[in-house]
């Protein structure tokens, strides 16, 4: 049986995850003047002797990465989806792996989806885009339903004596 912790604990973590994440976007935005894209200028192959530039590149690239870190936008969304993520792994181990994994993952969707569109993040097609989110949502409600009714199902049975 589906327990209304259970069903808690993964909405609370769909919410976590899904809610942090358009804030994670935003902060971790490099502000500088190429945007945050590492590319090399029009997207060329690199040559065998820009390997060192490669490099000094690469370890930029570690070095911006880190120092985004700094910044409250960052490290504040990510805590809290760390957070997430460890209710996450205790409903994992407390609860039925084929249930909770879905529904995590696709509330955290929803809840995405509405924190960038209350955001003020632009939506291509807002219509498609609630279709889509109701048809997640409802997607969830038949995953638990279905599973609510193979655990009274099974109940049932044992109590009768029969084994599955």
């Amino acid at each position: 049986m589906v327990g209304w912790g259970d069903v808690l604990s993964a909405v609370l973590v769909g919410a976590v995850w899904g809610c942090t994440n358009p804030f994670l976007r935003r902060g971790s935005v490099n502000n500088d003047e190429d945007g945050g894209r590492s590319r090399n200028g029009m997207g060329d192959k690199v040559a065998a002797d820009d390997v060192d530039q490669s490099n000094t590149n690469k370890h930029k690239s570690i070095l911006q990465s880190l120092l985004r870190f700094q910044r409250v936008g960052v490290w504040l969304p990510y805590l809290l989806n760390q957070s997430g993520s460890i209710l996450y792994y205790k409903l994992l181990a407390t609860s039925d792996l084929s249930l909770s994994v879905p529904v995590c993952n696709a509330l955290a969707l929803v809840f995405s989806s509405a924190t960038s569109f209350i955001l003020g993040e632009r939506v291509d097609r807002p219509v498609a885009a609630l279709f889509g989110a109701l048809l997640v949502t409802l997607g969830v409600a038949i995953c638990m339903a279905s599973k609510e009714d193979l655990w009274s199902a099974s109940d049932e049975m044992m109590q009768s004596g029969c084994e599955l």
